[in-house]
C-alpha cells in the first residue's frame, strides 16, 4: 500500500514565502538597474572597452532580474490539474535563461575587445570613470550579501543563481579597475581590451556554472547527502520500520520530494501500518520544510537479506558533486 503524499506547507507559509521572493526579486532588479546606470556613465566618460564589458555583464543582471520576477510569480502558483507537482521548476528555467544570457554577454565583450585590440584608442576622464565603477561595485557587494542570504533562507535557486552572478560581477569590476589603472600607469592602450578579454573568460566560466547547476536540478538530481541522511535516520529510528529500500529524492525549485519503500510487520493492520508511515513522515517534515514524502508499505518476510539499503548502495554512482565529497 502507499500512504498519501503530504507536506507541511500551509497557505500562510506559501504566501509569505512568495511575498519574500517577490520582494527579493524586485530589490535585485532595482539594484541591477542602478549598477548598469553607473557603469554606462563610466564607459561613456572614458571610452574604455573594459568598462563596456563590465556594463554589459551588469545589463544581463537587469534582464535576469526581470525574468526572475516572472519566474517567482509562476513558481508560486499552486498545483493544478495539468501540473499536479506544482510550478516550482519555473525558477530553474529562469536560472537557465540567466546562464545563457551570461554567455551571450561574454561573446559581445569578446567581439568589442578584439575590435579595440586591432584599433587601440586612448582613454579619457579615467579618474571620474573609476569612481563610478567603484560606486557600482560597492552596491553590488551589498546586493550579493542580501540575495545570498535570501536565497538560502527561501531555498530559491533563481535567487542563488542571481547572487552567484553578481558575485562574479564584483570580481569583474575589481579586475577592470586594476586593469584600467595599469593602462593609465603604463600608457599602453592595448591593455584595456586585453583586460576585457580576461573579463569575458571569467564571465564564460560563471555562465557555464549557472547552466550546469540549473540543468542538474531540471534532471531531478537527488537531494544533498545531509538531507537524505535526515530521511534515513527517521526510517531507522522508528521501531515499526523493519527495513527500507528504493529511497528516491529530488528537488523542484524550493520544493523537495522523497519516495521510499518500507517493510513492516505483515501481521499488523492497515491502520497500524499507515500510522507507522505517518510517524516517519512527521519526523522528516519536522527537520525539512517544503517536502512531500511518499511511503510505499510492504510486508516484511523472514529471510530477507540486506533489507535496508541506502541510495549509495542501491544505485550506480553518477558524476561526483560537492555534497558527496564533503560528507
Amino acid at each position: 500500500m502507499t500512504t498519501p503524499t503530504s507536506d507541511d506547507s500551509t497557505p500562510a507559509k506559501v504566501d509569505a514565502a512568495h511575498g519574500a521572493r517577490s520582494l527579493a526579486a524586485r530589490i535585485s532588479l532595482a539594484g541591477a538597474a542602478a549598477v548598469v546606470a553607473l557603469k554606462v556613465v563610466a564607459w561613456v566618460l572614458t571610452g574604455s572597452v573594459s568598462f563596456l564589458s563590465d556594463a554589459a555583464e551588469s545589463f544581463v543582471n537587469v534582464a535576469s532580474a526581470l525574468t526572475l520576477i516572472a519566474a517567482v510569480r509562476v513558481a508560486a502558483r499552486p498545483p493544478d490539474y495539468d501540473h499536479p507537482y506544482g510550478h516550482q521548476k519555473a525558477e530553474l528555467l529562469s536560472s537557465v535563461f540567466e546562464g545563457a544570457m551570461i554567455l551571450v554577454a561574454a561573446g559581445a565583450i569578446l567581439w568589442s575587445a578584439a575590435t579595440r585590440l586591432l584599433q587601440p584608442a586612448p582613454l579619457e576622464q579615467v579618474g571620474t570613470g573609476m569612481l563610478f565603477i567603484a560606486a557600482a561595485t560597492i552596491l553590488n557587494v551589498l546586493l550579493v550579501a542580501y540575495l545570498k542570504r535570501a536565497g538560502r533562507r527561501l531555498r530559491s535557486p533563481a535567487l542563488m543563481a542571481n547572487a552567484r552572478h553578481l558575485r562574479t560581477d564584483v570580481w569583474t569590476s575589481l579586475g577592470v579597475l586594476a586593469g584600467v589603472g595599469l593602462v593609465v600607469a603604463t600608457g599602453w592602450d592595448r591593455l584595456d581590451p586585453l583586460v576585457a578579454i580576461v573579463v569575458a573568460a571569467n564571465i564564460v566560466r560563471e555562465g557555464v556554472a549557472v547552466l550546469t547547476t540549473s540543468v542538474s536540478h531540471l534532471l531531478d538530481e537527488r537531494l544533498p547527502d545531509d538531507e537524505e541522511r535526515v530521511i534515513l535516520e527517521a526510517l531507522e529510528a522508528h521501531p515499526g520500520v523493519l527495513g527500507y529500500h528504493r529511497l528516491r529524492t529530488r528537488s523542484a525549485g524550493r520544493a523537495r520530494f522523497a519516495e521510499v519503500d518500507v517493510f513492516v510487520d505483515p501481521d499488523i493492520s492497515v491502520r497500524d501500518a499507515h500510522e507507522v508511515a505517518q510517524a516517519v513522515e512527521a519526523e522528516v517534515h519536522g527537520a525539512l520544510d517544503e517536502i512531500t514524502t511518499t511511503l510505499h508499505v510492504e510486508p516484511y518476510e523472514a529471510g530477507l537479506r540486506d533489507v535496508s539499503r541506502t541510495p549509495r548502495e542501491e544505485y550506480p554512482s553518477g558524476p561526483s558533486r560537492a555534497s558527496d565529497t564533503e560528507s
